[in-house]
């Protein structure tokens, strides 16, 4: 059975990661690649409901999972070691039933 978690995240390196988009406006292209490869990336028993972060804030970003074991989260936080660091809680529920 899947739980439905809430991952906060934070930069590893702030400034590796705002010198950048202050100087070009984006990401740096190392950090580009991990974000739009991360969807396909996951293991089968890992769904990615959502992800977002504020823009210029000093807010956490946040990422929604449905994930069927701690292996799951494990397996974000090494995909994005060394960029990002993730906080994960578990939802009380699981959600809208999805089909």
């Amino acid at each position: 059975m899947a739980t439905t978690y809430v991952g906060f995240y934070r930069p590893a390196s702030p400034e590796l990661i705002f010198d950048a988009v202050r100087k070009t406006g984006a990401p740096t292209p190392e950090l580009q690649k991990k974000i739009f490869g991360f969807p396909r990336s996951l293991p089968a028993t890992c769904k990615l409901i959502g992800s977002w972060q504020i823009s210029g804030g000093e807010d956490p970003g946040v990422m929604v999972v449905e994930a069927e074991s701690f292996a799951d989260l494990q397996y974000i936080d090494q995909y994005y070691n060394g960029w990002l660091r993730f906080d994960w809680h578990p939802t009380l529920t699981g959600g809208v039933a999805r089909s």
